[in-house]
């Protein structure tokens, strides 16, 4: 067996997510290889990685470029990390396999479905537990409720506003391109990691309260066990047509005990790393996947609790 060489998508600052993947990798195959990619030659992860490329904008590569830069550094798999580039890699999903190129990412029905907030909550596939945040087009009627803006179709936490009033909150989507209004919803946050097959099917559920939250994303983070929700959740993400390979979903646990989901992101999270230190080893059965080995991927993974993970600038602990 000849050893992988995966391509890290979109690498910018993602320097333990990278070296997560990597130690994966190697544990499928102690010389497998893993380049960081990124146009911005100039990027925090460019120096810090094992291994790093220049890759054009996708914007600017047709299948025939993207071919061939993969060939050119013998690309067998591709890990996209970024929500932007995610239907672009689905696109090109078959063709590249047709090469000998496998790309862990879901079907571009699965990414549309999770990228629209408002189709998210309008067609609602998932169990009847564990509902999505009401969202609406426009300013609901109750003027004395606070608000959260977004952007309809857009995962960049800079393009939300948080707890406004509903003068704030009209004002607010002036500057969006296509808001969408929710209540402000207090509660505890969750993460919820999974690995789907190609069949659809979820091998396990990783729950970790979100402690500290940066920018959208954890930097504090604690696994914590709970049958019963983690099972819901496995139920939402088995429901949904199409999702293939890593995938989160945020979730709010309001003060009464009722879980709202906030999102799902199908494609590794800034805090996956500590997946990996959990058991959820994704990238290792994607690995095993694409070699018709799936009999040899865990059926159902139970993961510890009590496993933290803590980031300060770029530096990640997990213990």
């Amino acid at each position: 067996m000849n050893p992988p060489v995966l391509l890290f998508s979109s690498l910018s600052s993602k320097v333990a997510l990278y070296q997560s993947v990597f130690a994966q990798a190697r544990k499928f195959h102690p010389k497998s290889k893993v380049i960081g990619a990124d146009s911005n030659k100039s990027c925090l992860g460019a120096l810090l990685v094992e291994n790093f490329v220049v890759m054009p904008k996708l914007t600017n590569l047709d299948f025939s470029n993207l071919l061939n830069f993969c060939k050119s550094y013998s690309i067998t798999h591709v890990i996209p990390t970024r929500d932007a580039e995610l239907k672009y890699w689905a696109g090109h999903h078959k063709n590249l396999y047709d090469h000998g190129i496998h790309v862990m990412n879901s079907k571009i029905d699965a990414i549309d479905f999770c990228a629209d907030k408002f189709r998210f909550f309008k067609d609602w596939y998932g169990c009847e537990a564990i509902q999505p945040i009401p969202t609406s087009l426009k300013l609901p009627a109750n003027r004395k409720s606070r608000f959260v803006v977004k952007e309809r179709i857009d995962a960049g936490s800079c393009s939300v506003g948080l707890n406004l009033s509903a003068d704030e909150a009209l004002e607010f989507s002036r500057h969006l391109r296509n808001p969408i209004f929710q209540p402000m919803i207090s509660g505890k946050e969750l993460s919820a990691e999974t690995w789907i097959d190609q069949n659809g099917k979820s091998h396990g559920v990783l729950l970790r309260w979100r402690i500290k939250v940066l920018n959208g994303e954890s930097h504090q983070t604690t696994t914590f066990e709970n049958d019963q929700l983690a099972e819901e959740i496995l139920q939402i993400f088995q429901r949904i047509p199409g999702l293939h390979g890593h995938c989160l979903a945020q979730i709010i646990i309001q003060s009464d005990g009722t879980p709202l989901i906030v999102e799902i992101n199908p494609r590794l999270g800034g805090a996956s790393p500590i997946a990996r230190h959990a058991g959820l080893e994704s990238i290792v059965w994607f690995l095993l996947e694409s070699q018709d080995r799936s009999k040899e991927i865990p059926n159902i993974q139970n993961f510890p609790e009590g496993i933290t993970l803590s980031k300060k600038g770029n530096e990640v602990r997990i213990c």
